[in-house]
């Protein structure tokens, strides 16, 4: 009996200890930063670095058109400092969480302050679209944290300079007048920073089948004008651009959207890499 007397204290203390240690990490003073899919998360992990506490919404892989969050997502997110979402429709979700969060949540809608179309919600993958995304996260950041304001005006100066040798390396791919067919009408903004066009086989969510219709069109004229390629989101699979590409004796290729994408490439790694698919298709 003497000896579980003796041990209660010492259980308190262990309790006491590591409630402690848990408060301690909650209050490291980091802002809780919250992002709504992969793209949204790189971008503010490229400009928070290790001054935030980032948690990315969407698990890698998931098609963000179609994630519902949990109550437990919804829960985590009432303690954020900021959510960090992109709007235009890409998160149909996120209308219902804002509505729902306390006013203590600085909410960020990063396409804001950008032209767009109104159907394609892509914006990002204009290399001069995600500049300015990345300059609203660097403004909220900066707001939110000012003590670390330098810190991600830096990185993100930093940043954009990558970027802008990336849209160097477009301009002098010779894409200007191209026509690129893809499964996944997602890269409209793309296609108008390099004047190229795209002709789509589904609509932008790629939730639907093409109909036998729509498949013996593109097919048609894919033969009719030369096109040796159909270009694929690898986050919604290869299977509707193999049957054309096995139809109209071309080659299918993918073209990242970078909504799903794993945490070891950053935007700009993505954009190359779409690039060099781009002269192989084109």
């Amino acid at each position: 009996m003497k000896k579980i007397i003796k041990l209660i204290p010492l259980m308190l203390i262990l309790v006491l200890a590591l409630t402690s240690c848990q408060k301690n990490a909650e209050n490291s003073g980091k802002p809780k930063v919250y992002t709504s899919f992969y793209a949204m998360y790189d971008f503010a992990k490229t400009i928070g670095g290790d001054d935030i506490d980032l948690t990315n919404i969407v698990p890698t892989g998931t098609e963000p058109h179609d994630f519902e969050p949990t109550a437990s997502d919804m829960a985590k997110l009432s303690e954020a400092d900021i959510f960090i979402y992109n709007g235009i429709g890409m998160e149909s979700w996120a209308d219902k969480i804002i509505e729902t969060l306390p006013q203590s949540v600085k909410v960020i809608c990063t396409s804001e302050q950008i032209p767009t179309d109104g159907n394609d919600p892509h914006i990002w993958l204009s290399p001069q679209n995600a500049k300015l995304q990345m300059q609203a996260i660097c403004n909220v950041l900066s707001e939110v944290d000012s003590k670390n304001a330098q810190n991600y005006i830096n990185r993100l100066d930093s940043y954009l300079t990558q970027i802008d040798e990336v849209d160097t390396e477009y301009k002098n791919a010779e894409l200007d007048g191209k026509t690129i067919f893809v499964t996944h009408g997602a890269y409209s903004y793309l296609c108008n920073d390099y004047g190229m066009k795209q002709v789509a086989l589904e609509g932008v969510t790629g939730d639907s089948d093409p109909s036998p219709s729509q498949m013996a069109k593109v097919v048609d004229q894919i033969k009719s004008e030369g096109v040796s390629c159909i270009f694929y989101d690898p986050l919604e699979g290869d299977k509707m651009a193999q049957a054309v590409a096995n139809e109209a004796d071309i080659q299918a290729l993918p073209l990242y959207t970078f909504e799903g994408d794993s945490e070891s490439r950053d935007y700009v790694t993505v954009m190359k890499a779409n690039l060099e698919e781009l002269k192989k298709g084109i």
